[in-house]
Formats: structure tokens, sequence, C-alpha cells
């Protein structure tokens, strides 16, 4: 299938170059940095966005505005730690829209034909903006209008923002439990008003329970399982978009391991929107059944992947233990890794 980028209308495209070229000469990254916040409200939609300002590390210039509630949990989370970037997925986890400047090598035909259109071009190793869409489980992408014209929104606040920085009228971008909110004038364009509100709070759904899988449990308990030593189950996305939608999406995996040999008993995948417990537990039960086996315990990243299984442990007479780290599944991502990057990497059509 190919994709198409959302068709934006030119004027829209105007406003928010214009927006990130003012963005990239006051340079905010000199006076801010990943823990100040810049929030942004749409007075029509009433759709608020969390930004934060990428530079003062000195390898990534450009601007993140981070979308609701959950898209700020994501930050939160990230800035407070207990997100592992790595082990967490973080990649698939994002919910904002980003500005990123970097080389021209690094702008896709779509954004060069947008250029073209506009009769832009920019100057300097690192001026070329490029605009993305983040959405968990999903691969970076193309703005739709809605999302060019928030994201317009975002950078024109910071820049207020900084700017009032500079003449001292703000002398602070972050109170404890608290942020700066700039919302937009309906009848000025280009105007804001600004308060101090409440940081968002982002209420986590409980996860449904994982559907056991009843022919499949009667089924294993009908065999004689031969006892085995421990095993280990994870969920996890693979960062290879797969390219068979409108827009790319990442899809989830679980695996199920033997501890000491590394060896995998069961695999399954499936698009992002799949719940990641049942997804976890029909491969753990799939495992058992192929197999034959009944491991000592079985071990998973997570307290919450305990609490999802811990039915399917007590019909099955397995015990669950949370570990950090779960080494023999680390090596089986690494190696499909490799394998994908070998092959050439990309999408899979």
């Amino acid at each position: 299938m190919r994709q198409k980028a959302p068709k934006v209308p030119t004027n829209v495209w105007k406003d928010l170059y214009l927006a990130a070229e003012k963005f990239n000469i006051l340079q905010p990254w000199n006076v801010l940095d990943d823990i100040d916040l810049v929030c942004a409200r749409d007075p029509r939609s009433r759709e608020t966005g969390c930004g934060v300002v990428m530079g003062s590390g000195g390898s990534v210039f450009g601007f993140c505005l981070y979308r609701g509630d959950e898209g700020f949990d994501v930050y939160r989370r990230t800035i407070e730690g207990e997100v592992e970037p790595e082990a967490d997925d973080l990649f698939a986890m994002q919910n904002c829209l980003l500005l990123e400047f970097g080389p021209r090598k690094d702008m896709t035909p779509e954004d060069l034909a947008i250029l073209k259109e506009l009769g832009l071009t920019f100057r300097g190793k690192n001026a070329w903006p490029q605009f993305r869409s983040m959405l968990p489980g999903y691969a970076p992408w193309f703005l739709t209008e809605d999302e060019a014209r928030f994201l317009t929104l975002g950078i024109n606040a910071a820049c207020l923002h900084f700017e009032r920085l500079i003449r001292r009228e703000v002398v602070e971008s972050f109170r404890e439990n608290e942020c700066l909110v700039y919302t937009a004038a309906e009848e000025a364009p280009g105007e804001f008003t600004s308060g101090w509100e409440p940081l968002p709070v982002y209420e986590r759904k409980r996860p449904l329970p994982p559907i056991l899988n009843l022919a499949a449990i009667d089924a294993i308990k009908r065999k004689k399982l031969k006892p085995d030593t421990g095993w280990e189950a994870d969920v996890f996305f693979m960062p290879m978009p797969i390219m068979d939608r409108e827009r790319p999406y990442y899809v989830r995996t679980a695996v199920v391991c033997q501890r000491q040999s590394g060896f995998v008993f069961d695999m399954e995948t499936a698009p992002p929107e799949t719940a990641q417990h049942q997804l976890l537990a029909d491969v753990v039960c799939s495992a058992v059944g192929k197999s034959g086996l009944k491991p000592e315990s079985i071990s998973v990243r997570k307290g919450e992947y305990v609490d999802a299984l811990a039915p399917l442990g007590n019909v099955l007479g397995i015990a669950l233990r949370s570990r950090g780290r779960l080494d023999a599944v680390e090596e089986m991502k690494n190696e499909m890794l490799d394998f994908m990057m070998n092959q050439g990497g990309g999408g899979r059509r």
C-alpha cells in the first residue's frame, strides 16, 4: 500500500514555516531546556499541549509539543526516570507534535515539495525545519491540517514566552505542580493570554484482564506436562514500521523464552491497538501448549504483567515473578533487530 501524506492548505504550511523560522532565529535553547514548559491552548477545540524546547544539550534542536494529559504523562515519567527509553519502547509511546531542525539531506521528497510550493529555502547546516506527528504505536508521520495549526500555535507561544523572559516580563517557565498556559485570542490572531494552571494529570485506565483461551487451557490440562526450568515472557514493539496502512505503525511482539538456553518457545505479533496484556497471555498459553512443558516459573519485566497473567498462572499452576531485566528476551530482541537491519531495514509491505 502506498502511503500519502495528508493534504494541508498552503496558507497553513506558510504560517507553520514562518513560526519555525522565527523560532530558529530566536534560538530559545540557549536559555530554555527540557524541564522548562511552554503550554498552549486552542480556544476553540480546548486542546492543550505542553511544549519543550530542544537543543540545550547541543545535539538535537527544535520543539516538541506534547498533546493532552497522555502526552504530558509520558514526558513527565521520562524526566522523572520512570521510563527507560529503550526497555520501555519510548519510540512507540509518544503523543506529540515535533519540529526538528536538521540538514537538507534529511528532508523527504514530501518535505521538499512543500518548500518548493512555498518558494522557501534555508541556509545553514541544521537550518531545515521538519515537522512530524507522533502517536502511541505509530511511526512518525506527516502532519494533518489540524496538527499543523496546533503546532503553529505551540511554536508561536514558545517564541512569545522566550521574548517575555528576555524582557523580564516573566521570570520562570515552571513552578512546582504548575505550568504557564498561553491561550490564543480568538478575535486577534497571533495574540495570547496567559495564566498559571495545575500540571496536567493523566489517569491511566486500569487494563482489562486478558480473556483466557479456555479451549487451549482444557487441552493443556489433558496433557501430562513435563517440568522445565524457568522461562521469560515479554511484550514490546519492534522499531521497524509496517507499511500496509495509510499511516505506518509498529507491531506489538510477544515472546516466551527459556531463561537458561534462550530457546524461543513461541512468538506472536499484533497491531498496536491489541492490548499488550492479552497478547502476552495468549503467547504464554500457546507456548505451554505447544511445548508440553511446565516451567517452574515465568519471569516478566513489570509487576503489572504479573497481575495480568495471575489468572492464567493459577489455572496452570505456574508461579509468576517480576524481574527488571530479561536476558534471554533481550538477546532474542537484539538478534531480531540485527536480522532486520541486515535485510535492509525499512518497513514491510
